[in-house]
């Protein structure tokens, strides 16, 4: 995007998301100080940005673009469909623009990313991992193995839940940011065997986001060892009793009615995905009207069109920048 800046002379600057980073308006991270932790509220914080901005450097006149990857994808997307006086266009790159309390797909998606080897490979560790937990010898197997703290006797299906997840994360993150995608396949389809998230981010899952990635897939290549109702007790956990099952579902659902979900009531936005990344599944992959394009970039992953171009750059990729630079110059007209 640096390089768009720079073609048509742009001032480019960065808004950090309040809650996070510097930007905290409360003493602490208390679940009664999160209540102004909020889309909509990080939206109105972009308006005002802007408007103070314009003001404060004499831009009247100017048009403003916006840009984000992933989350703050999404941002974009729904900061052009509610503040279109704002911002005259949005490219919304890997926006997850549809909330959802089970993103079952995001799961489907990697292991259709590693391939079936790879993929039948990783179900049956799963299924060696989740047989050694049902025995007090497979547990300490496990222990030394992957030098687990002396208390984990295998008996707190939270703790077995918690364990699954992270080692779930690490191969799927491996596959969101394409980082080594070819070491995980190596590794997995080797025969001899081979070898926290933040407080204010969990809150957003709880209350207007979900993406929860349980394992609830009938043929599931992580097993079945996390399913939903486990993200939604962690809600309760760390946040207090008046998070619920209930309160999740209906922040997710109000989020989907506000905004849209995979239908925003949107002009002028770009949408590109990779078909590497998980978070595809919860994207706009169609144009949803003359405007507002949709485009997949092959064998990318996560926000994989925001880097500046390359003499590596694949035609795919070339495509949908070509593409944005051409919306881009429709929305400076």
């Amino acid at each position: 995007m640096g390089q768009l800046a720079e073609k048509y002379e742009a001032l480019a600057v960065v808004l950090e998301h309040r809650y996070y980073g510097k930007s905290v308006p409360t003493p602490d991270l208390s679940t009664q100080n999160l209540k102004h932790l909020s889309i909509e509220l990080a939206l109105k914080d972009t308006e005002q940005f802007a408007l103070y901005l314009t003001k404060k450097l004499s831009l009247e006149g100017s048009k403003w673009v916006v840009f984000g990857g992933s989350y703050a994808s999404a941002l974009a997307a729904w900061f052009r469909e509610k503040y279109p006086n704002i911002a005259v266009g949005a490219i919304a790159s890997s926006a997850p623009v549809e909330t959802t309390v089970n993103n079952m797909n995001y799961l489907k998606v990697v292991s259709k990313s590693l391939g079936k080897e790879c993929s039948n490979n990783i179900r049956k560790a799963n299924m060696v991992i989740e047989n050694l937990l049902k025995t007090p010898d497979g547990v300490i197997k496990l222990r030394k193995t992957w030098n687990l703290c002396q208390s984990f006797d295998g008996k707190n299906i939270n703790d077995n839940r918690w364990l699954a997840q992270e080692m779930m994360n690490n191969i799927a993150l491996t596959v969101q940011y394409n980082t080594n995608i070819s070491h995980i396949i190596e590794t997995m389809n080797d025969p001899s065997g081979g070898t926290p998230l933040e407080r204010q981010w969990v809150y957003q899952t709880c209350t207007e986001l979900g993406y929860f990635e349980a394992t609830d897939l009938p043929d599931c290549a992580f097993g079945h060892n996390i399913p939903v109702k486990y993200y939604i007790q962690q809600c309760v956990d760390i946040f207090g009793p008046q998070i619920t099952a209930q309160t999740v579902r209906n922040g997710i659902h109000r989020t989907n009615a506000y905004y849209g979900g995979l239908k925003p009531n949107v002009t002028n936005v770009v949408f590109p995905n990779g078909s590497l990344d998980p978070w595809h599944a919860l994207s706009v992959l169609k144009d949803l009207n003359n405007s507002t394009k949709a485009v997949m970039i092959e064998n990318y992953s996560h926000g994989g069109d925001m880097y500046g171009s390359s003499p590596s750059d694949t035609q795919s990729l070339k495509n949908a920048q070509k593409l944005i630079e051409q919306q881009i110059a429709e929305y400076l007209k």
